[in-house]
């Protein structure tokens, strides 16, 4: 009895199902299996486009260059060697010695950062000891050998203007107001390149 209902079941649900033919049982198979390739291409395709990008960052990383310590102390040496050095002890010496043959001579010096270590002609300006009003003049020298004074008499008001390798700018105070005379070294001679104010132009006794 029982088996008789499920048979009659059997039926009919047979008759509900629409009829299909072989060909077309093996067509949707055909479809279903290319649906399903489709899609995993679908996914293999996306894959593909993702994981150029990360061996592209990957790379990217990997050629940054790294600052190593050997750089920075390179770096550092050569910020180093950039800043101006100061006088050699040769140097220290014979500004030393010229000093002294200012002194030698009677008189003291006015100002040191005159003496340009660099130059072949070197000059420092000088006024009597102990006489504030006893007027200066300047005193030249080829590295540490004493060449002479600007003048044989002395001025009120003396000062260097500028200096060169081989040449030296003196500022004169006069009553007609400020000249400048340019001093060359010539071989191992010193010669004025401009007239020098006279004497009574550029110092005149005053009382102390």
């Amino acid at each position: 009895m029982e088996s008789t209902a499920r048979r009659v079941k059997h039926e009919r649900d047979r008759q509900r199902l629409p009829y299909r033919s072989g060909l077309e049982r093996w067509t949707l198979r055909f479809v279903f299996v290319l649906a399903t390739a489709a899609f995993l291409g679908v996914g293999i395709a996306s894959a593909l486009m993702i994981l150029p990008d990360s061996k592209e960052k990957g790379a990217a990383v990997a050629i940054t260059p790294v600052p190593t310590t050997a750089h920075k102390t390179a770096k550092h040496e050569k910020a180093k060697s950039s800043k101006p050095k100061g006088p050699t002890k040769a140097q220290r010496a014979q500004r030393t010695a010229a000093v002294a043959e200012v002194r030698r001579q009677g008189f003291t010096v006015l100002k040191l950062s005159d003496y340009n270590y660099k130059a072949n002609l070197r000059v420092l300006v000088g006024r009597p000891v102990g006489d504030a009003a006893g007027g200066s003049y300047a005193f030249f020298f080829l590295k540490d050998r004493f060449l002479g004074k600007d003048s044989t008499t002395p001025s009120n008001k003396l000062s260097v203007a500028k200096t060169g390798k081989s040449q030296v700018t003196l500022t004169y105070e006069t009553s007609a107001g400020r000249t400048k005379v340019r001093f060359k070294l010539d071989g191992e001679t010193l010669q004025p390149l401009d007239t020098i104010p006279p004497a009574g132009d550029r110092f005149v006794k005053r009382a102390t």
